[in-house]
């Protein structure tokens, strides 16, 4: 198995194939690299080229990224059916970079090409297939090429779309393609709308500080790209995070707890299925917060009282899934009579071995009539399994 970075890669592609079929681009230098996160995504993958891409990149340079040969002709072993007819639910085409030209042979049914050959037969089949596209702006936006994206698409073919810069329409990257492959196939929370709450909060003390923690809302961001692999029809990212959301979550900023608790109720107004509150929040309001800066010069007495917990708050206007995150140094812990019952799953974790940013920990997911236990894990594999458990509740 290709080493890999557990806190990058959540593993949904174990068990399953990826064939990806390469057309003739200056952006086939980066598919060595994406074969390479295949892999660690935990898929075997096997390459195509067509003429043109394997006179840019030698097909060695691929054999050595997917340890697979490649194919780069079509012979008397019929590769391009042989490889798609057996466990076909557990094969994968990615035809990536995608060119003007291999568009519109697959739009028409021209075959006279790897990338062809193998979408005419695996597509035909029923094999899940995703197209990345890179070309020049202008190509892209063409209406033919437009409109042979639209015809694919109303047939089912899956698209990640380019990132545009200036005159490129440039391959996207990595991670927004390994997004796309997963989501073809990975279908447990296919039409459901997800608020994710995530993220540290503040508490004001006086204009410029606040009591806050060292919350990074990885989790979070964990949470919504797994939402989306999933198959989630909206994902909506409520709080801050330290790290890149994709461009595929709305994003509603919040910072204090004031801002947390006023944006979350306009939120929900907008008919999700399950809310996740997994950020840092306060669980103390300072009594009296100072309009004015305080004196560092003398000392500082600052009372603080018991905050109602936004999830009771969310749970007087929400009648969907809620799912909240308790920190605690009791795992076993009675959780769902700490929620007073308001919930409707809770994961719970300890802070012995530091729960904020890139950690392993283990948590236990507790719900009305069971509990699973998730041992030592990285956050990209805890919150795939704990949306796998939401999906069977919605």
């Amino acid at each position: 198995m290709l080493p890999y970075d557990e806190n990058s890669y959540s593993r949904m592609l174990e068990g399953y194939t990826v064939i990806v079929a390469t057309s003739g681009s200056i952006s086939i230098y980066r598919i060595p690299d994406l074969v390479r996160d295949l892999r660690r995504e935990g898929a075997d993958v096997i390459v195509g080229m067509s003429q043109s891409s394997a006179a840019m990149v030698s097909p060695e340079v691929m054999r050595w990224a997917s340890e697979r040969d490649v194919v780069t002709e079509i012979t008397g072993r019929i590769e391009h059916i042989s490889l798609f007819t057996e466990n076909r639910e557990k094969k994968i085409l990615l035809i990536a970079p995608a060119s003007y030209n291999t568009l519109g042979k697959m739009a028409n049914g021209i075959t006279d090409s790897v990338p062809s050959l193998f979408f005419s037969f695996a597509f035909g089949h029923g094999v899940k297939t995703v197209v990345a596209p890179a070309m020049h702006r202008s190509m892209m936006e063409n209406p033919i090429n437009l409109a042979n994206i639209e015809k694919l698409r109303s047939l089912g073919v899956n698209f990640v779309d380019p990132i545009y810069d200036d005159e490129k329409a440039k391959l996207n990257g990595n991670g927004a393609i390994l997004d796309g492959v997963c989501r073809s196939v990975h279908k447990d929370l296919a039409g459901k709308k997800i608020l994710i709450i995530s993220g540290r909060g503040e508490e004001p003390i006086d204009p410029v500080r606040s009591i806050t923690n060292a919350g990074s809302g990885f989790t979070g961001v964990w949470l919504a790209r797994n939402a989306y692999r999933m198959g989630a029809s909206s994902i909506t990212y409520l709080g801050n995070t330290q790290f890149d959301l994709p461009g595929y979550v709305k994003y509603v900023e919040a910072h204090t707890i004031d801002d947390f608790e006023k944006k979350t109720m306009d939120e929900i107004e907008e008919g999700y299925d399950a809310v996740i509150v997994n950020a840092a929040l306060p669980d103390f309001k300072v009594a009296e917060r100072s309009q004015k800066k305080y004196s560092s010069d003398q000392p500082l007495r600052i009372t603080l009282n018991p905050r109602e917990k936004i999830i009771y708050k969310i749970r007087g206007k929400f009648n969907g899934r809620l799912i909240a995150f308790r920190l605690t140094d009791d795992i076993d812990e009675d959780v769902m009579s700490h929620f007073n019952n308001k919930v409707d799953m809770a994961v719970v974790n300890t802070y012995a071995n530091g729960p904020f940013g890139k950690v392993k920990n283990s948590y236990r997911f507790v719900w009305n009539g069971g509990s699973r236990d998730i041992e030592n894990a990285p956050k990209p594999i805890m919150t795939r399994e704990l949306l796998k458990q939401l999906s069977t509740m919605l």
